[in-house]
């Protein structure tokens, strides 16, 4: 049920398998059952960030959960992956997460 959807400068394309696989098993050890965890990246081949313009490197995380959930507990899914994320990104690379809920009667199993 959780999508965890990493939008990212084709230039970080080596970085990105290893971050996928961190994100997964992060969400998997916040109590999300593993099966259910659905990671992909999505390499960005044109892109513009701030000042730096078509030079920037940017990586976006979008966190899809089934709403429910209080604000408290998506914090504690997407402090973890964030930090992954600051961890893996080169310096300047502009790096941002958004959780969004999905509704229950609009989302097919």
């Amino acid at each position: 049920m959780p999508h965890i959807i990493v939008e990212y400068s084709k230039q970080l394309d080596d970085q990105i398998p290893q971050l996928l696989k961190a994100m997964h098993e992060s969400l998997a050890s916040a109590g999300i059952d593993k099966i259910r965890i659905k990671t992909r990246g999505i390499a960005v081949n044109h892109n513009l960030v701030g000042e730096t313009g078509a030079n920037g490197l940017m990586m976006h995380a979008t966190l899809l959960i089934l709403e429910g959930r209080d604000l408290t507990t998506k914090k504690s899914y997407g402090d973890p992956l964030h930090n992954l994320m600051k961890r893996t990104a080169p310096a300047g690379c502009a790096v941002t997460l958004e959780i969004r809920d999905m509704n229950k009667d609009t989302y097919y199993l």
